[in-house]
């Protein structure tokens, strides 16, 4: 998988909030779920390195949703795939102290072993 914050590297711009504003401008840009996933996953990764744990755990759940929502895809191997990125948000509600969305978040992941198991 590609990273795209390699070439927005937060560390080499100014500005962190740069590097996300433009890899959000990317996300838009993307045409297949498969890019947007890998740019939510950048967008998160920046957010993380800026320590806005509740940004970065908003944008692994979309690359999740978006992993669920790909049709070619049998329920499990959707369910197999987003949960890794569930369990990043989960560990950056724990760091933002979002009982709320990490209780949430907590509910989505034993859902989604819950379907790998019985796949």
């Amino acid at each position: 998988m590609h990273d795209f914050s390699e070439g927005f590297s937060v560390g080499k711009m100014r500005s962190g909030n740069a590097a996300v504003y433009q890899l959000r401008e990317q996300f838009e840009k993307f045409p297949t779920s498969t890019h947007k996933v890998e740019a939510c996953e950048s967008i998160a990764s920046c957010f993380f390195q800026l320590e806005q744990y509740g940004d970065a755990a908003g944008w692994y759940e979309t690359a999740g949703r978006l992993i669920l929502s790909e049709p070619s895809a049998s329920p499990a191997v959707r369910a197999i795939s987003a949960l890794c990125e569930y369990e990043r948000a989960l560990d950056c509600y724990r760091k933002s102290d979002d009982e709320e969305r990490l209780t949430e978040c907590s509910a989505l992941i034993l859902e989604l072993r819950r379907t790998c198991a019985s796949a």
